[in-house]
């Protein structure tokens, strides 16, 4: 009776791993072809910061489809502050954004597109040397915070995002507060996502969780006997 329990729990638990979600792939891995900066945050009445980014010429050299890399696309981002810009240990500044994306080609593939919410800005006020202040606006295991769409990505491969995150560097100023808002900069920029692709589950896996099912019912049968 033990055995066929052993047996029976086996089962069940190997066919459940057969439908478990893959690990983390990395989507889209990009950065700007510019030399100067592309990205624009500008402060509007100390309350709120925009960051935008027009049919910003990048080359991606990673991506997930297998079309091959490096090729050649548009960025465009648009966001805009969701908080007040918070000091993080006494370093850093933070503010929350949320906004769209798309990196498309220049006859409309959208390559990836997204929406995200509530995902932090984040850089350093110290000074620096110049040109070298550095910022990150980033979203990693973003539970509800992002959503991807892409005409060459299969939808299962974007459901289950696990990072965005654009890495604005060459800043023109440090990282400052004006009111409760981040300061005007301009940045040169970078990025990546990446997602689980949602398992589907196969026949063999189907089948032995079923086998496995079973089994811990008739032990059930037996044990109630």
């Amino acid at each position: 009776m033990k055995k066929l329990a052993l047996m029976a729990t086996t089962a069940a638990f190997v066919g459940l791993s057969a439908i478990a979600q893959a690990a983390p792939i990395t989507i889209i891995t990009f950065a700007q072809n510019a030399t100067g900066n592309t990205i624009i945050a500008d402060s509007f009445g100390g309350t709120t910061t925009t960051l935008t980014g027009t049919n910003v010429a990048v080359t991606v050299s990673g991506y997930a489809n297998g079309v091959a890399t490096p090729f050649a696309a548009f960025l465009n981002l648009a966001a805009t502050s969701t908080g007040d810009a918070t000091l993080v240990g006494g370093d850093d500044i933070r503010q929350a954004f949320a906004g769209s994306f798309s990196i498309t080609s220049g006859t409309g593939t959208n390559y990836l597109s997204g929406t995200f919410s509530d995902i932090a800005l984040e850089g350093s006020r110290l000074a620096g040397p110049a040109g070298g202040f550095q910022a990150s606006l980033i979203a990693t295991d973003p539970s509800g915070s992002v959503t991807l769409t892409s005409d060459l990505i299969p939808a299962a491969n974007l459901q289950d995002p696990s990072a965005f995150g654009l890495t604005l560097t060459a800043l023109t100023q440090a990282f400052s507060i004006c009111g409760t808002t981040l300061c005007h900069f301009t940045a040169s920029v970078s990025g990546n996502a990446s997602a689980s692709q949602v398992a589907v589950p196969a026949p063999a896996g189907l089948a032995f969780l079923g086998l496995g099912l079973l089994g811990l019912a008739v032990v059930r049968r037996k044990a109630a006997a």
